[in-house]
């Protein structure tokens, strides 16, 4: 089983929201899970989050893993699909929620992963087009 956190910006694209974690049984499900929730809430664009690693290690098997999805996913949403990088989402997440009082755990903390993620891609200066995922 495997948990992707789902996170949602407003309109204006300038404050990310976490929204729920889904439970996949196989990563060949994922694609069509999450693209399901895209067309669910009207998305317009899906950020994912790739393990960039600290020293940006583009070639490790977990980042073309994701690439791989991403691509699932875009031909299964038919929505422009961006990279985000994902390192140390689940910390900056655990950290923000105990500086607020509170500890998330299991799918509440997948969510709060992915809101920081979405929030990153959102804060970036310029998100102008990019290449295919």
């Amino acid at each position: 089983m495997r948990r992707l956190g789902i996170a949602v910006s407003d309109e204006g694209e300038t404050i990310a929201t976490p929204l729920r974690a889904l439970s996949v049984a196989s990563v060949r499900e994922a694609p069509a899970a999450v693209a399901a929730v895209a067309a669910e809430v009207g998305a317009g664009a899906v950020v994912v989050g790739v393990p960039a690693g600290l020293e940006g290690e583009e070639g490790r098997r977990e980042v073309q893993r994701v690439k791989r999805f991403a691509r699932a996913l875009r031909e299964s949403s038919g929505l422009p699909v961006r990279l985000q990088d994902e390192s140390l989402s689940t910390r900056e997440a655990e950290e923000r929620a105990s500086a607020a009082g509170r500890a998330p755990r299991g799918r509440d903390l997948h969510a709060q992963a992915a809101a920081v993620i979405l929030q990153r891609w959102l804060d970036r200066p310029r998100r102008g087009p990019e290449g295919p995922a």
